[in-house]
């Protein structure tokens, strides 16, 4: 016992005080090394906390919003270790403050944030500057308190701890390490194992342990590797892949159940009698599969083509070595499904190759967020006059050159047209501006989210559309409004001046004697002076009127914003000018007079009531010997 306690003694002696100063040193190291690591995450709280609130504060100052900024800058209360914050003007000058600021501690130290405005067209605007103060303070006292609190627990730790270990070692160390030497010298003696009656949850209790179960162990072995044997079994067969031992004259040494599945054989018995290299489908490929494990004693995912037993056609893959006795042990898949998936995959890849690439339509690839033109097609360059490289290298904006509102009206419209594509006007290399009709939509590509344009150009269409819309609203002979376009803008000139009460007035023309003209110098004679009847009343009438041929010599004309004093007097000067001004024809000059039927807008009237009551006052001047203007 006093030899234990010496030995004991001796092991305390060497060991504690070594195990003090190592203890204090890495108590110092480690609490400063924490100290630093919770300075890094004040500072790092403080520059998050910076750039969280000043993407907050932007808008606050933009809005010149006082007590919501201050109301912002009060959450540094959160954290401790801020204790105040400022806010500057762009020149530099204080606009706001809040708790403590650097003048008053020398040992705060400042975190400076710039606020900006980001603008639509992707510029920042200077708003001004955010400066947080912060101190470590708080947090080194804490930790202070923290490392003197450890420091008092660990020698009393070490105290106990010494004290306990002399006890126990008496306890749980001399008594089984006697037992332990006992039972080994009766072994030597006997040759019998000899069990230790000794149960302790310690190294001790480990050890002899170690010792009692050795011989059960032993005994065991065989045993444990008969079941491990079959377990390998269990797993070779049940295997989703197909594992298989073959000699290079093609006879199966050993294979599982999933080989013979894929090759369509009923058991792995029926495989074995057969010949396996009269399922290449090519010979090539397995004199090659050898001739490769032959040099290099190894195959990676070699793919060939075997023919199973009921002749169905395969794609394979297999990956093996070569034993040290000449065998291929290798691991069978079937991978059709992938190879046709592949195949599938190439003729998808080769048909978007030739609808984007080879298409004669313009097409464009752009990223939405920033607009910035991602791909083009040989169509596109060959239309915008610019390289690929170029395009590319350009935003979808440095094309469409219409401003923000009008793109916006745009998209108005044909939301309410209920079209699928938009009408824009883009420029091209030259700098010439041509109408475009855009068909927009979205797009996957790489685990990114683009836009597709196919671009047509509609400039003949757009002038086509136009000489349509003319011949539609235009009399041919004259170029006055036709009789349906003007019945048209004269229901909606009525419904204006009704909605505002505003005046409006109708003249209604109807040449004299025309029917003279055209018995006693012919139809193109007629049709002369009806052109230049009709180009007097467009040069003299304002461009908000509505001048019209209805049929024949009959004309009309809406004066908008005109009562019926002014409308008279306008009617009287165009009854002047054409019985004042003849009309040069190859037959010679002809003058003809006008009489003209004025009627001005009343409460409840309609075109049509309106038109009538001009017709009215047409009908009175005719019958006043003409070439005059009534007024009804």
């Amino acid at each position: 016992m006093s030899s234990s306690n010496s030995l004991f003694t001796k092991f305390l002696a060497r060991t504690l005080p070594p195990l003090f100063v190592a203890a204090f040193l890495l108590m110092f190291f480690f609490g400063y090394t924490n100290q630093q690591h919770i300075r890094e995450e004040i500072n790092t709280d403080i520059e998050v906390f910076a750039t969280s609130i000043s993407r907050v504060l932007d808008d606050l100052m933009w809005n010149y919003q006082t007590e919501e900024l201050v109301s912002a800058l009060g959450t540094i209360s959160s954290n401790p270790a801020m204790l105040g914050a400022q806010l500057f003007y762009q020149d530099g000058e204080s606009f706001l403050k809040y708790g403590i600021q650097p003048s008053d501690d020398p040992t705060i130290l400042t975190v400076k944030k710039a606020i900006y405005k980001l603008q639509s067209n992707g510029h920042r605007l200077n708003l001004g500057s955010l400066e947080i103060y912060y101190s470590y303070k708080e947090a080194d006292s804490q930790f202070h308190g923290y490392l003197v609190t450890q420091a008092v627990r660990f020698l009393l730790g070490i105290l106990v701890f010494s004290i306990a270990g002399i006890y126990a070692y008496q306890t749980t160390i001399g008594t089984p390490l006697k037992k332990l030497l006992q039972a080994i010298r009766t072994t030597e003696d006997t040759g019998k194992w000899t069990e230790v009656a000794w149960q302790a949850d310690d190294e001790i209790g480990e050890v002899i342990a170690a010792h009692n179960s050795l011989i059960f162990h032993i005994s065991q072995k065989e045993e444990a590797l008969a079941e491990s044997r079959q377990r390998y079994r269990h797993l070779f067969d049940s295997a989703l892949v197909g594992i298989f031992l073959i000699r290079p004259d093609g006879t199966v040494v050993e294979a599982n159940k999933t080989v013979a599945s894929i090759l369509h054989y009923e058991s792995v018995e029926a495989m074995t009698a057969k010949n396996v290299h009269t399922h290449y489908k090519s010979q090539q490929d397995r004199e090659r599969l050898w001739a490769e494990l032959d040099a290099r004693l190894v195959i990676s995912n070699f793919q060939t083509r075997l023919i199973r037993t009921d002749g169905e056609i395969i794609w394979a893959e297999m990956n093996g070595r070569l034993t040290p006795d000449g065998l291929f042990n290798g691991v069978l898949q079937d991978i059709t499904t992938q190879v046709e998936a592949r195949k599938a995959l190439k003729e998808r890849d080769e048909l978007h190759r030739a609808f984007f690439e080879d298409n004669k339509a313009v097409m464009l690839l752009h990223d939405p967020q920033d607009a910035t033109i991602r791909f083009v097609n040989p169509a596109a360059c060959q239309y915008y006059g610019y390289s690929n490289d170029e395009l590319t290298s350009m935003t979808i904006r440095d094309l469409d050159r219409m401003s923000d509102t009008e793109i916006f009206e745009e998209l108005a419209r044909a939301t309410s047209e209920q079209r699928n594509y938009f009408k824009h006007f883009h420029t091209l290399k030259d700098g010439s501006r041509h109408p475009v009709e855009v068909f927009t939509g979205p797009v996957s590509l790489a685990n990114r989210q683009l836009h597709y344009s196919i671009v047509h150009d509609v400039t003949e269409k757009r002038r086509m559309e136009a000489k349509l819309k003319r011949m539609a609203t235009r009399d041919q002979l004259t170029g006055a409004y036709n009789r349906h376009a003007f019945f048209q803008i004269a229901q909606d000139e009525v419904t204006r001046a009704h909605r505002f009460d505003h005046p409006m007035a109708v003249l209604m023309f109807d040449l004299d004697h025309f029917k003279q003209v055209n018995d006693t110098h012919g139809h193109a004679i007629g049709d002369e002076v009806l052109r230049a009847f009709a180009l007097r009343c467009r040069a003299d009438l304002r461009q908000c009127d509505i001048f019209a041929r209805l049929g024949g010599e009959e004309f009309a004309a809406i004066l908008v914003e005109t009562d019926a004093t002014r409308a008279t007097q306008v009617a009287e000067r165009i009854r002047t000018l054409a019985s004042h001004h003849s009309t040069p024809t190859p037959k010679g000059p002809i003058t003809v007079t006008v009489s003209i039927g004025v009627a001005s807008l009343q409460k409840n009237d309609t075109i049509t009531t309106l038109l009538n009551r001009a017709d009215a006052g047409l009908y009175t001047a005719k019958k006043s010997g003409r070439n005059s203007a009534c007024r009804n």
